[in-house]
């Protein structure tokens, strides 16, 4: 059973409550309730806890009126978050997840206390390392066009130019040291098989699904008529491609030894496993970007279909 915080909101000054009332629910620990005591009622608190705080806590009503009001706050994290919910609250994560084996683009909607037995320890590490990591893309307020183009223009385009660069460097590698490294032409192997199955992919995405969810947008603006399925099915589809990157990518690294250069290598090695790291982790953080913002959006818009 956790721990209970009790604030009478009426003893403090306005301008302060809200900044108050978010500083004594971060301190809370798993588990814990923040009660509130008031004498008007709490539901702009409410919005601001689902905006700040979604996936964080459990709202319960415990007197409304007339003249008193009273909520109950229970902080819920390690054990009752899934993963989306943990990616959306700190978003630069995936790397620790993916470091104790949580595949993110599997588990999405799993709570961390079903997937992993540390849940609590790995939660915490979380927090430690990513509380001072400003989020600067605010996704919130993206629109659906604007998510699609910010995807096209920031993350295609960087593996776009990439795909070459990495290639040249394995080129070079299994030329010069093939002969002393024979995991390297099988490195080269999955990646030529890799780039293909990302660039279709990619095509799909650019050419198919992405203006399809721009026209789903403009047509809910201009209240046109929309077929749901046809939403639903393009987000299945890229949700299994993404597994299937997602499986590609740790595939990769386990070939590359965690990307840990051979002992007495070239610097040809070195240089090759950081660009390859770089790469993998922009290439969750776009997956990411894509299933629990860009498909999220499109979920929540669909939603308000008949």
């Amino acid at each position: 059973m956790g721990g209970i915080k009790i604030l009478d909101v009426r003893e403090i000054d306005k301008q302060f409550r809200k900044k108050i009332i978010l500083n004594l629910f971060d301190e809370l620990n798993d588990g814990d309730l923040l009660e509130l005591i008031s004498d008007h009622s709490l539901i702009p608190l409410n919005k601001l806890f689902l905006k700040e705080k979604q996936g964080f806590f459990e709202w319960t009503d415990v007197e409304s009126g007339p003249e008193i009001w009273k909520i109950s706050i229970r902080k819920i994290e390690s054990l009752n978050l899934t993963i989306n919910d943990i990616l959306k609250q700190f978003p630069f994560s995936v790397d620790i997840l993916e470091n104790y084996g949580i595949a993110y683009y599997k588990f999405g909607n799993k709570k961390l206390g079903e997937i992993s037995k540390r849940a609590r320890s790995i939660f915490e590490e979380i927090k430690l390392t990513q509380q001072f990591l400003v989020n600067p893309l605010r996704t919130d307020c993206w629109s659906i066009s604007f998510t699609v183009d910010y995807i096209i223009n920031n993350h295609h385009t960087y593996v776009k130019e990439m795909i070459p660069e990495i290639e040249n460097l394995i080129d070079h590698l299994v030329i010069a040291h093939a002969s002393t490294h024979p995991q390297l032409p099988m490195i080269r192997e999955r990646y030529t098989e890799f780039k293909g199955e990302l660039i279709d992919h990619m095509n799909d995405e650019e050419d198919i699904v992405f203006p399809s969810f721009k026209k789903l947008e403009n047509d809910l603006n201009s209240n046109q008529s929309i077929i749901k399925r046809e939403y639903d099915d393009s987000i299945s589809w890229m949700e299994e491609d993404h597994i299937l990157t997602g499986t590609s990518l740790k595939s990769m690294r386990s070939f590359c030894n965690n990307y840990m250069a051979p002992v007495n290598s070239s610097p040809g090695f070195k240089i090759l496993f950081e660009e390859l790291k770089k790469f993998e982790m922009d290439m969750h953080f776009h997956m990411h970007l894509e299933n629990n913002v860009l498909f999220t959006k499109v979920i929540k818009a669909i939603i308000t279909l008949k």
